[in-house]
């Protein structure tokens, strides 16, 4: 096609256009024709024999029409009957056709050339992306029209450019090709920074974020109620930019690492971080990324992973691979090199030993993963020396952990949180989100006022303008900063005020800080947010086939929403009730708060972290050890025949006193997680439904129990955990030294050959442990 149509004048009639591409173009020509019998037999405003006999009149030849051996081809049409076909059908519109359709339909015939052009492109893999992203740009100018592609003809393009641009994964196609337009990648592709020529894809995060806007988009057009929602402004870095980034700091020989296990893959990672802090981008990258930060300003930025395998359907990769916040303060270049830092990071996190150890339990080692960046500002405002959003979090779909009898599945589940939404996805040890059902809001999993309060939110995360970092900061400390400015504060705090609760009303101009509780009551009772969150949820699962996980951020005026995946899902266990004639020696725990769904059968070792041994820890090192240990016998106890029992939040990032501190490689081979909350001390489970640690458990089908052994009518049997022989030493000789904090008790050998039974009936609200 070349640039001929733009060389037309944009009143030219429609004979005009014919004419040249007749004389200029004639293969355009002869597609704009056949498009137009195509139409006219669709419309039946012609048949084929009729036709045919007015060619032959017109042509003097009747051959091709009363041919009649059917052991040799047809005869081809000779040039003069072509050209009177063509004559015939042009005619045949005019005289049928007003101009407005003739034109329609000569556009729809260009579409049709160009989608198919953009085709070829998508599917060169030699094409550059210079050539991509023109002919999209190009067919994205083209009129609407009154008419549009058919679906057979748009379709292939469509699979074209999702396959070459964002994924591969058939499961993720078969959604994307009914949703995406040829017109919504032009955008899309204006914002992508990578080489000119290459086949590198945005990955799964990118993938997953474009297609959630694009289908709310519709949705709304379409009378859906799923209110406004912003975009931020996006860059997106191609999975192909690290493959040059390895090649520039000759790091190729590094990509064998993922095949090493344990501790020194660990080791290995911590070098190869540092490796990659200090390594050189392309120039393509600087250039890209320069423009970029001049366009944005000085508004803080987060680096997001993206990976080829991330957020895809059966591999969520939650909080596997970094994300790193750039408060992109101070002179271009100091921008500029923190911004590389937070990227070259994010590079690395491919070789997370987590992220490694989820490759391999899902047979995924030997793909070889590549690594993209989503770039965007955060959702938020400057509130005195510190960037925020007013409030974010995470929501889900279907709630796999219901706190009451009364909720159901589809009521969904969300955590939020004021601030950064960091403290929603991931599980802190001293602090809680709001949880709330988006099916029903009303519902609270606290309901007493002083209950309330103690589970509340009590640090904010935000990013620290002043010292150019992000920052863990007490609620009260930021509401002295930002007084009554915060937005939205009526609809997020509550006051404490003589033993009660009372709303927030006014500007808050006369209440002290540190009396602010953060309840988001007038958010759910006062706003339509609950049903906002609902509609968008079931949206996207109407769209994906199920249930979705979504973060989102609310700067006080406008929701965004950041991240959409499929929602990783756990076993659905039939109803199993808890047996009545179990004998009271044969009980080891019993527990009647946040009970799930499930059975646990066949436990042969019990890993019991005592919360007073873990208490009485005083340095920093060995409580590291504490989780280390745990991470070993995750290795070498027979897989998923074991149960780990322990203090407070495992797995939270803060005060390492208050839960163990191990990663997802550390207990993937155990059958159930056991948390326990004692009355002295300070150790309470965070039953944090919807964090990324607990995906990691929903993933892996290791079973969760909070257990509450203070309360009254509960059984724990800290006897048998205590007195029982503690085979430690056996299975890890080098760590008797913790033998008195991390207790391995091998169960036949203590209970008369039987092993250890948890039945857990969420819909009575109890669980129980026993020998069977």
């Amino acid at each position: 096609m070349g640039d001929a149509p733009a060389q037309l004048p944009d009143n030219a009639t429609w004979r005009e256009r014919l004419e040249h591409y007749r004389s200029h173009e004639p293969v355009v020509y002869e597609q704009i024709i056949r498009h137009f019998l195509l139409v006219l037999l669709e419309e039946n405003l012609m048949d084929m024999e009729d036709l045919e006999a007015e060619v032959a009149r017109v042509a003097g030849d009747t051959s091709f029409i009363h041919w009649s051996n059917p052991n040799r081809p047809e005869p081809s049409l000779s040039e003069q009957a072509v050209e009177a076909l063509r004559d015939i059908v042009r005619e045949k519109a005019s005289n049928l056709w007003d101009d407005d359709k003739i034109n329609d339909l000569i556009f729809m015939a260009l579409k049709k050339d160009m989608a198919l052009h953009l085709t070829e492109l998508a599917e060169d893999p030699f094409a550059s992306w210079e050539e991509i992203g023109q002919e999209t740009l190009e067919f994205s100018k083209m009129p609407v029209g009154g008419s549009t592609l058919s679906l057979s003809d748009a379709m292939g393009t469509r699979v074209a450019l999702i396959r070459r641009l964002l994924s591969d994964q058939l499961e993720f196609l078969e959604i994307a090709k009914n949703s995406l337009t040829i017109r919504d990648f032009s955008s899309i592709i204006s914002r992508v920074i990578g080489p000119e020529r290459g086949l590198g894809k945005l990955g799964g995060k990118a993938a997953g974020f474009i297609l959630a806007h694009d289908i709310l988009d519709k949705a709304r057009a379409e009378g859906r109620p799923v209110g406004d929602i912003s975009t931020p402004r996006t860059y997106y870095s191609r999975s192909d930019v690290i493959l040059d980034f390895l090649k520039a700091n000759g790091l190729l020989d590094l990509a064998n690492i993922k095949y090493r296990e344990g501790e020194d893959l660990r080791r290995q990672y911590r070098i190869l971080k540092r490796l990659y802090r200090t390594g050189r981008f392309p120039p393509y990258m600087i250039r890209r990324l320069t423009d970029m930060l001049k366009k944005m300003g000085k508004t803080p930025l987060v680096v997001r992973s993206s990976s080829l395998l991330e957020d895809r359907h059966g591999s969520a990769f939650s909080g596997k691979y970094t994300s790193y916040f750039v408060a992109n303060q101070g002179t271009l270049r100091e921008r500029m090199q923190e911004l590389l830092r937070a990227v070259a990071q994010v590079f690395a996190s491919i070789f997370n030993p987590d992220a490694i150890t989820y490759r391999k339990e899902r047979g995924l080692l030997d793909y070889h993963e590549e690594m993209a960046c989503i770039i965007q500002p955060v959702v938020g405002i400057k509130l005195g020396r510190y960037w925020l959003p007013a409030f974010a979090g995470v929501a889900f779909g279907a709630n796999d952990y219901t706190w009451t009898p009364r909720l159901k599945r589809e009521d969904g589940m969300c955590r939020v949180v004021v601030g950064l939404g960091t403290r929603a996805v991931d599980r802190v040890g001293e602090d809680y989100p709001r949880l709330f059902a988006p099916g029903q809001p009303s519902l609270r999993t606290a309901v007493a006022p002083d209950e309330v309060l103690r589970y509340s939110q009590h640090f904010v995360d935000a990013i620290d303008l002043v010292e150019n970092k992000f920052e863990t900061i007490p609620l009260a400390e930021l509401m002295t900063e930002a007084g009554a400015r915060y937005p939205m504060a009526q609809q997020i705090f509550s006051i404490w005020r003589d033993g009660q609760l009372i709303p927030a009303t006014g500007l808050l101009m006369n209440v002290d800080p540190a009396d602010l509780v953060v309840t988001f009551d007038g958010l759910l009772e006062r706003t339509g947010f609950a049903k906002q969150m609902k509609e968008i949820l079931d949206v996207l699962g109407e769209t994906y086939g199920g249930p979705v996980d979504v973060e989102f951020a609310h700067d006080g005026h406008e929701l965004h929403i950041l991240q959409c995946r499929p929602q990783s899902r756990g076993e659905e266990y039939a109803r199993v009730t808890v047996p009545k004639d179990v004998p009271e020696e044969d009980k080891v725990f019993t527990a009647s708060k946040y009970v799930q769904m499930g059975q646990v059968t066949g436990i042969e070792y019990v890993v019991y972290i005592p919360n007073e041994a873990y208490a009485a820890i005083e340095d920093y090192d060995t409580l590291l050890a504490v989780g280390r240990t745990v991470g070993e016998l995750n290795r070498v106890l027979p897989h998923r025949k074991f149960i780990l029992i322990g203090p407070g939040r495992w797995g939270s990032r803060g005060d390492i006193k208050l839960g163990v501190r191990v990663d997802y490689s550390d207990i993937n081979h155990s059958r159930m997680l056991i948390e326990v909350a004692r009355r002295k001390g300070d150790y309470v489970p965070d039953v944090s439904f919807g964090t990324h640690f607990f995906q990691d458990l929903l993933e892996a089908d290791i079973s969760y129990l909070p257990l509450y052994p203070d309360d009254e009518g509960e059984v724990f049997d800290e006897a048998f955990l205590l007195g029982s022989i503690n085979v430690l030493g056996e299975l890890l000789p080098d760590r008797t030294g913790l033998a008195k904090v991390v207790r391995v008790i091998r169960v036949p050998a203590v209970a008369k050959g039987r092993t250890l039974s948890v039945i857990m009936d969420g819909e009575a609200g109890e669980a129980s442990g026993f020998f069977s």
